[in-house]
């Protein structure tokens, strides 16, 4: 007999409560687990007296709606081309202190991907950046902005080209020409996608330019050499790295 009026006692603090505690006296909701939920069948929210709530389909995720009174299911999707791919990691580095090239032009030699960096290049320093790989299929975008400035040289044109270098080692490269009177400047991008790098942690990224054909002039990338026209926020240099991988 004591044990039925035990029983019913906790029945009715429960009722009188509303609250169900798990492993807490205190609950703070309808029902409160203070540890771990092992769920051995379907998770379903949005239901209610009459009708059961929904367990979502293969491939959905549980998302939080702040629109809606109740939590729903999301299929995650993405563009076209990627593959079933999501963003796995993404940022963005600046520099402003960009390179100068003047004197004696440099080569105009095509440039062989995977060579090593060397002194021919000027790394741009606030471009510096790592990333992780932690699947073997992945794709890894670079997007590099930057302005070019020359000036000294009166109306002839200057010629320099920017890479991108991973590990120190050529992974992407893009020429280009300045023309214009004394002073002038372009927009300069450069766009690469490298896919399934092998699994690594802090791959090294950097940007670095070298001068081409510069006609006796002074060429600035990423800071400005004649300031007539241009300043340093002006032309600070960009550059942003998005790894995709399966989700």
């Amino acid at each position: 007999m004591k044990k039925i009026i035990i029983i019913k006692s906790l029945v009715f603090a429960v009722l009188a409560n509303a609250q169900v505690g798990v492993n807490t006296p205190n609950p703070v909701n309808m029902l409160d687990v203070n540890g771990d939920i092992n769920v051995r069948k379907e998770l379903r929210t949005g239901g209610t007296n009459l009708l059961k709530g929904s367990a979502g389909s293969a491939g959905t995720i549980f998302h939080n709606n702040s629109e809606l009174n109740i939590n729903d299911w999301k299929s995650v999707k993405i563009a076209d081309g990627q593959g079933s791919m999501s963003v796995f990691s993404l940022n963005t580095v600046a520099d402003k202190t960009g390179a100068v090239f003047s004197s004696t032009n440099g080569s105009t030699s095509p440039y062989t991907e995977g060579t090593t960096i060397n002194s021919t290049w000027t790394v741009l320093p606030g471009t510096t950046d790592t990333f992780s790989i932690t699947n073997a299929v992945n794709k890894v975008a670079f997007t590099f902005q930057t302005t070019a400035q020359k000036t000294g040289n009166g109306n002839a044109s200057a010629g320099f080209a920017c890479g991108v270098f991973v590990d120190n080692l050529l992974r992407a490269v893009r020429t280009d020409v300045l023309i214009g009177s004394d002073g002038s400047y372009k927009i300069f991008n450069l766009n690469a996608t490298l896919a399934n790098l092998t699994p690594k942690n802090n791959y090294v990224v950097k940007i670095a330019c070298t001068k081409r054909n510069l006609n006796s002039g002074t060429l600035g990338i990423g800071t400005a050499v004649n300031t007539t026209y241009l300043n340093n926020e002006m032309s600070q240099s960009v550059l942003t790295t998005s790894v995709l991988q399966p989700y």
